[in-house]
């Protein structure tokens, strides 16, 4: 049954229909007896029988948040508008929130639309509180474009520009546009996402809604409303009118708690007044208008109410209306219990009742199915796919819908959110991307500065080159079909030494370098080789155990963490043993993965060990561990300098006789003295924080053991290991429901700051962190705060306090006795507090990358706004490292940005040798770019003896044959199709990539979406990409077209590939076949072919494909 379903049986029923009349005869009802989601069900089933439109007045926000998704599932979010308040406070233009502003517009636009279907509003009593524009005034600041209809560009622009719009180079958020061409790309108002208007000449071509992350269309549509924030820009022209000035007789309110909805919006009326009295004694600028003219009182929002049919909802009825009433109950609670929920549904179908478990995913189905079928239970019960987010027992028409969350009590994720579709950094702009004066280092010629792009007369065709400096002022034009050879310099120098032309210097480096890559590359083969030899233990399938702890987990699983699960299952499953690395941004539910897989080896009799960096995660750990495996047989605890002598005995004894299943600890846990009985399991949690040696000592234990390792910023080697195929990766990248990106600001150290961010915490009845790294002055900082902040509950931890002290400091700051925890970064790995949401870092600047990024991981683990303030001193006194690694964290502040962060880390501090403790230096000086191709270049030149799978994965890797194109005919960007520099660098780029992947079509189908017809020089471009792309893939090096003829060279290298001779011999074939007069030239080192006739671009195509055949 699909959520359509159970509205349209709800909508035949006797007592449906028998609400709808007494609704229409009555003006007032009072309607009891609703629980669970039966309280959106009965509305929707009823304006399902009627011709009027339907408002729903909630009574706060975070109920009409819900009201509003239960909503959009039931009717695909057509129709369905949400009305929010735009203020955050009164009176304060500067926090008026633009998505709600978008979304109210959107709301007071559709209503007025008369030629519309049914509409469904949902509102808050704050939404009602604010007024909105008259529609004469909507309509004065209005701009109607519609498609096949002319218009005048410089008009649009000047209207946009005095309506408020700000121009740009590219759209991210309302009130903005920019212009390209004949493309006008604005984010009105109107639209919770923007709209692109394309152009022939003065007509309008097409109305496009596109995607502000790739910029790419949506979908078209006829026409669409320009409109600005007129909230904002109408000041003191014209009225304004409450929402149910807009509303005529065919609308009917449902009001849930009218006695709280408007007691709360005669306290925000006396809020705006005493805001409204106060800027006009104190402030000298020009008044707003009176609270009476943009804002309804109490009075005026129950007498409007009277205008229209209302149903009244909660607990607040008057004894003169009219009463209907339901007999329903709400879910039971089950606290995960199957057994209890078997019993529960087989009670009910003895009754006759029909009972419907409503599950958001097809796996959860599957999991309670199987967890039935493992028992032995037949249960009568339908599974449905819907998003009930609260189930009921409707005993008038013996139905009960159960939610599969509330059963578990699992976290219910809203798939629709009232919400504009923005990014929280410009996604145009990339930290790698290269700018004009940047340094960067050229494959072949090392590092120089790059100056911007230029157009080149090369034979008398056009060509836009990047312009590269060199030493003594020495200068290489690089084709932009080359940008693979060149990537941005990163490493440690602001100024690095420039590479001389003239010398053998960079050669020689590549050569020094490539000499110690060949070792690692062949250390690498061998890892590989070795690892696949050896036999693991083969685990069990899961039992009925494992899906009953899969089920229960809080959250909805997120794809990839059902992916990282499938795959760490079936590596255990498997007969050789697991090596694999799961990398995910801190609080996308690594530790769920591990403790999923422990618990599988535990149902296989075999023992787990998990190695953990600090005392305080392994305490963390274990009560995470505990909580999850409750009521399940299997025996946890930790090792760590908490505990006294006498347990830690204890405990060793327990591990060695098989009593403890899972034990967690630090280093200590790997001590001689601690023997396993049957050890099968060994994970690493935190892989970064554990030395080169302590890792050697990890893999002399485990040469069959199955291996998993956990990490947010895994370490170079790690990384490259598991890029190249050494190790299996897991990368989760979708973040856990409603989880927001945490706000990150540079700051220089204020107590005023501290302050008011501390304050504006506790306000929202959250805690802080504070940390500060010297455990000599903590107990000062401690005070300072206190000082600061007297209300406050001050705590201070730091990993030179005793076990039981620290323990307990800890404790009670996860219990909420605390409001600030004054600590060192012993808090950076793995503490888990969804109330803690600010952290600030003191002295930023003396902490790694990888420590900054951890530690802001220790908030933002709910569904809250968090902070994160990084205090340093002036930017002047820090050194250019400690600037980059500050700014970098401030750039990478989305979700999911770990792994960008670990690849940041490695440009800016370099890296040892790949495999092992040994310092390489080279990345520092090239960047981990050019290093890596510089690997690959080494790869490519070893002959590898073993002819096994590593052959066939390193060949992967290394098969980099680069095929360079000469044309005689103009192939590039024009400048006025792509007029931003920087832009148009970006799409060289893409155009290279893409072209690699042979993606052509996705080439054409962005570009013509984006920037529009495509030109002729960029469809010449475009052309050469492809002929570049199939010379590359025939093995020829170069292919140069002539107006005369057409040459293709192969160079003649040691390891002369076996395609190039094919591709060689096919060419002659195919030339002959053709009667093609051609002549062969052979020089030092290599040999071409000339083909003596006219060629254009089109035809060298052809002429590959048919060697290609």
């Amino acid at each position: 049954m699909t959520a359509s379903k159970i509205i349209s049986e709800y909508k035949k029923d006797v007592k449906t229909i028998a609400l709808t009349n007494f609704i229409k005869k009555n003006k007032c009802v009072s309607l009891g007896g609703l629980c669970g989601n039966l309280s959106v069900v009965i509305p929707l089933a009823v304006s399902q029988n009627d011709n009027k439109n339907h408002c729903f007045i909630l009574s706060d926000k975070k109920k009409a948040f819900l009201f509003y998704s239960v909503l959009c599932d039931f009717l695909n979010k057509e129709r369905v508008f949400f009305f929010p308040y735009s203020f955050r406070k009164p009176y304060d233009n500067d926090l008026i929130n633009n998505a709600n502003v978008v979304m109210r517009t959107e709301a007071i636009q559709a209503i007025s639309n008369i030629k519309t279907k049914k509409n469904y509003i949902v509102t808050y009593p704050e939404g009602v509180f604010e007024k909105f524009p008259e529609p004469k005034t909507q309509k004065k600041f209005t701009l109607l474009i519609k498609k096949k209809k002319k218009i005048n560009h410089q008009e649009i622009t000047k209207t946009l520009s005095n309506q408020g719009f700000v121009l740009v180079d590219f759209v991210t958020s309302p009130g903005q546009y920019a212009i390209r061409g004949n493309i006008i790309d604005v984010f009105s108002f109107t639209k919770n996402k923007p709209i692109r208007i394309e152009c022939d000449n003065d007509v309008v071509e097409r109305i496009k809604v596109f995607n502000i992350k790739t910029q790419l269309t949506e979908k078209e549509i006829p026409e669409v409303k320009l409109l600005s924030n007129i909230q904002k820009e109408s000041g003191n022209d014209g009225g304004f009118m409450s929402l149910f000035e807009f509303l005529n007789k065919k609308w009917i309110f449902w009001v849930d708690e009218i006695s709280l909805s408007a007691n709360i919006i005669e306290k925000k009326y006396k809020e705006s007044t005493q805001q409204y009295n106060t800027i006009k004694k104190t402030s000298k600028v020009l008044l707003h208008l009176p609270p009476n003219v943009i804002f309804c009182d109490k009075k005026h929002f129950l007498n409007k109410l009277k205008g229209f049919s209302v149903v009244l909802t909660g607990h607040t009825k008057n004894k003169t209306n009219s009463v209907f009433n339901y007999n329903s109950s709400p879910q039971p609670k089950f606290n995960k219990n199957l057994s209890l929920l078997a019993d529960d549904i087989k009670n009910l179908c003895e009754k006759n009742y029909s009972v419907f478990v409503s599950f958001q995913s097809e796996e959860q189905i599957n999991r309670v199915n199987d967890y039935f079928n493992s028992v032995g239970s037949v249960i009568n019960y339908k599974p449905i796919l819907s998003r009930l987010s609260e189930g009921f027992i409707d005993h008038e028409n013996k139905r009960v819908f159960y939610t599969d969350h509330e059963i578990f009590n699992r976290y219910y994720k809203h798939l629709y959110q009232p919400r504009v579709i923005k990014k929280q950094k410009n996604p145009i702009k990339r930290i790698a991307e290269l700018n004009i004066g940047d340094y960067v280092v050229h494959i072949d010629y090392g590092v120089g500065r790059f100056v911007g792009l230029e157009k080149v007369i090369v034979n008398n065709v056009e060509r836009e080159s990047l312009r590269l400096v060199y030493k003594n002022n020495d200068t290489i034009y690089t084709n932009t079909s080359s940008l693979h050879k060149i990537a941005k310099y990163t490493g440690s120098s602001p100024n690095p030494t420039l590479s001389n032309l003239s010398s053998s210097e960079w050669h020689n480096k590549k050569k020094k370098i490539k000499r110690r890559l060949v070792d690692i590359a062949e250390d690498l083969i061998q890892l590989y080789v070795e690892r696949r030899k050896n036999v693991g233990f083969v685990f069990d399938k899961d039992s009925f155990l494992q899906i009953e702890l899969e089920s229960s987990f809080v959250y909805q699983d997120t794809p990839d963490q059902t992916k990282t699960t499938e795959a760490v299952k079936k590596d255990m499953e498997s007969t050789y043993p697991m090596d694999r690395l799961v990398c995910g941004d801190v609080g996308f539910g690594k530790t769920e993965i591990a403790i999923r897989a422990a618990f599988k080896a535990v149902c296989s009799n075999k023992q787990v060990l998990i190695l953990v960096p600090t005392t305080i995660l392994a305490f963390q750990h274990y009560k995470t561990f505990k909580k999850r495996l409750k009521n399940l047989p299997v025996g946890v605890d930790y090792l760590s300098r908490f505990r006294p002598q006498k347990e830690k005995t204890d405990i060793i004894k327990r591990v060695d006789s098989g009593k403890t299943d899972i034990l967690i600890g630090t280093h200590s846990a790997l001590n001689k003295r601690v023997v396993f009985k049957d050890l099968g399991l060994l994970i690493v949690d935190e892989e970064q924080k554990f030395g080169v040696a302590l890792k050697e000592k990890i893999k002399k234990r485990k040469t069959n053991l199955d291996c998993l390792t956990l990490t947010a910023t895994p370490i170079p080697r790690t990384l490259h290991f598991s890029l190249i195929g050494v190790r299996d990766i897991s990368i989760i990248r979708t973040p856990p429901p409603n989880r927001q990106p945490v706000y990150t600001e540079l700051t220089q150290f204020n107590k005023e700051k501290t302050r008011d961010v501390i304050n504006s915490e506790i306000m929202r009845f959250g805690q802080v962190f504070f940390v500060h790294n010297r455990v000599e002055d903590i107990y000062e900082v401690g005070n300072i705060i206190q000082k600061l902040v007297p209300s406050a509950r001050v705590a201070v931890a730091h990993g030179q306090q005793k076990g039981g002290l620290l323990e307990k400091t800890i404790l009670k700051f996860i219990e909420g006795y605390y409001d600030v925890l004054v600590s060192t970064n012993i808090i950076e790995s793995g503490l888990d507090i969804p109330n803690a949401n600010t952290i600030i870092i003191n002295q930023a600047h003396m902490f790694g990358l990888s420590d900054l990024h951890q530690m802001r991981g220790r908030v933002g683990r709910s569904n809250k706004k968090a902070f994160c303030y990084l205090m340093i001193p002036r930017l002047t006194n820090l050194t250019l490292e400690a600037k980059k690694r500050l700014v970098a964290l401030e750039e990478f502040s989305n979700l999911g940005d770990g792994l960008n962060i670990a690849l940041k880390d490695l440009d800016i501090r370099g890296a040892g040798n790949l495999l092992g403790g040994e310092q390489s230096g080279f990345i520092n000086d090239l960047g981990f770019d050019t290093y890596n191709k510089i690997l690959d270049e080494a790869l490519n030149e070893i002959k590898h003896p073993l002819k096994n799978k590593a052959n066939e994965a390193l060949n992967k890797i290394t098969k980099n044959n680069s095929c360079l194109v000469d044309p005689f005919e103009k192939a590039l960007i024009p400048r006025g199709y792509i007029t931003n520099t920087n832009e148009r660098l970006k799409i060289y780029g893409f155009i290279e990539k893409k072209s690699a992947e042979g993606k052509f079509n996705q080439i054409v189908f962005e570009l013509e979406d984006r920037f529009g017809k495509i030109p002729k020089d960029l469809k010449n471009l475009i052309h050469v990409m492809k002929i570049k792309k199939t010379g590359s893939v025939l093995g020829i090096d170069k292919i140069t077209i002539k107006k005369v003829c057409l040459v293709f060279v192969f160079f003649n290298t040691k390891n002369t590939s076996h395609e190039k001779q094919k591709t060689f011999i096919t060419c002659l074939r195919v030339l002959d076949k053709e009667n093609s007069k051609y002549l062969i030239k052979e020089k030092k080192n290599q040999i071409s072919i000339h083909i003596l006739k006219s060629f254009t671009l089109t035809k060298t195509l052809l002429l590959l494909k048919k060697i290609k055949k």
